[in-house]
């Protein structure tokens, strides 16, 4: 008499006609609002660029928020979705460490940090970064780049400085990891489409996450998983009779 298991049933229940089991893509996203934490005992809280009383910090998390919340509608590709901060860090924290260490702890696939550039009035635009080391945060960059529209793209650029898009420092769930440069705080225009407009600037960007994610199933499909039973995105093996 051949045992199967319940969640062998249910692989066996969704099997492709060919005989293999349906893959289900079911991603961890972590999101890191910049800034808004505290460096050093007795400072402040970071508040990252400042534009009069208007902090990149806020808009961050304004943005972080609502995406969020766009990224768990997706629940034909999203398992999970978390947030770095929730509101402003007031203890003292290891300078980006601690934000590697949720994506770590979350077995996060994808991570996400947003942030807002600062030059001169004239400066505008959105842009996604990756470090040149890995293809598939800049796939991930291109792709998020290719959609914005209520601010411009500025493109997918490289960046081989950035601690929260360099992979060696995250854990092996972790696929890719960019940094969104919303606009520039320091502009007008930009800074008021973040502040009015950020639920369309977040469908924008997990619209993207979304396009990546179904696109390349493949580098997913070997994520390993500590929680218990079997992972979320390897499929179950078709049960096998008792007597062989």
């Amino acid at each position: 008499m051949t045992t199967v298991s319940s969640e062998q049933q249910q692989a066996v229940a969704g099997a492709q006609s060919d005989g293999s089991a349906v893959q289900k893509c079911a991603i961890i996203v972590v999101i890191d609002p910049g800034h808004g934490d505290r460096l050093k005992a007795g400072n402040p809280v970071d508040p990252g660029a400042v534009s009069g009383t208007i902090y990149e910090s806020n808009i961050a998390l304004d943005v972080g928020k609502k995406l969020k919340s766009k990224l768990e509608a997706k629940t034909d590709c999203i398992q999970a979705v978390y947030l770095t901060r929730e509101g402003e860090i007031t203890e003292v924290r290891p300078r980006l460490k601690w934000r590697v260490a949720i994506a770590k702890e979350k077995k996060a696939n994808l991570f996400i940090s947003l942030h807002l550039d600062a030059a001169g009035a004239s400066a505008s635009g959105q842009s996604a970064l990756y470090h040149p080391s890995y293809p598939h945060s800049k796939t991930l960059a291109s792709t998020v780049a290719g959609r914005a529209k209520i601010i411009k793209s500025r493109g997918a650029k490289s960046r081989d400085n950035l601690y929260v898009i360099n992979l060696k420092y995250f854990g092996p769930d972790t696929k890719a990891s960019i940094l969104i440069e919303l606009g520039f705080i320091t502009n007008d225009a930009d800074r008021n489409a973040c502040q009015t407009q950020g639920d369309a600037i977040a469908q924008e960007i997990a619209d993207s996450v979304a396009d990546f994610v179904l696109a390349n199933k493949a580098i997913f499909s070997a994520t390993p998983k500590a929680a218990a039973g079997t992972p979320a995105n390897v499929p179950i093996p078709r049960p096998r009779p008792t007597n062989r």
